[in-house]
């Protein structure tokens, strides 16, 4: 015979297994003291030190290490014009030393008429910016307004100061003029001044006017 489903009267009591109750308790227990804990934690990350957490992390270095392709950099001076241009294929900086590294840079200077072009192996930008050091093989041309102001220097490891606009080093080094030939060991040139000095062991060879 088939049976239906048993009817309890209204006000029967409904009979509950003794651990169910006591499972379900515990369960709830543990998930308000979770929520609890994880309530506290996440104040204290955003209230620590009275809001010294809004700020940057003390000791934690956030630059990169970077490239730059077809790296153009620009000097002007206290008029605003031009002083200087460097550039070069590519320009690799370092964060822990904030120092930039160059392959095969051009540079020109340019001051009253004059126009320096310089070309070198390397070149590495001081993090200041003031400075430039162009190791390996260097030749630095000067050109103007005639003939007579051409200037060829080939030199090796040359310092160049921006704002002073001076270029010196200590390897030896030849200089050429149209009047003739100098051989020397290190050298000084002001492009602002035009003022050349050749360091030690200066040797010439110049064309005399027949």
């Amino acid at each position: 015979m088939a049976h239906g489903p048993t009817k309890f009267p209204p006000d029967a009591p409904v009979r509950q297994h003794p651990s169910q109750s006591t499972m379900t308790s515990r369960s709830t227990r543990r998930g308000l003291l979770l929520a609890a804990v994880l309530a506290a934690f996440t104040w204290w990350l955003a209230d620590d030190d009275d809001g010294a957490g809004d700020g940057p992390i003390e000791g934690l270095d956030i630059r990169l290490d970077y490239a730059l392709e077809n790296f153009e950099m620009r000097a002007f001076d206290a008029r605003g014009e031009q002083a200087m241009r460097l550039w070069a294929p590519r320009l690799t900086s370092e964060a822990a030393t904030d120092v930039g590294q160059v392959d095969q840079p051009r540079l020109e200077v340019r001051h009253e008429g004059f126009l320096w072009h310089i070309i070198a192996e390397t070149a590495t930008i001081s993090p200041d910016q003031e400075e430039v050091f162009l190791g390996g093989e260097v030749r630095l041309e000067r050109s103007g307004a005639t003939p007579a102001a051409r200037v060829d220097i080939d030199g090796r490891d040359v310092t160049l100061l921006i704002e002073e606009r001076v270029a010196l080093s200590s390897a030896p080094v030849r200089l050429e003029d149209p009047s003739g030939t100098l051989n020397a060991t290190g050298f000084r040139v002001n492009m602002l001044t035009e003022e050349f000095q050749l360091h030690e062991n200066v040797k010439g060879v110049y064309d005399l006017p027949e």
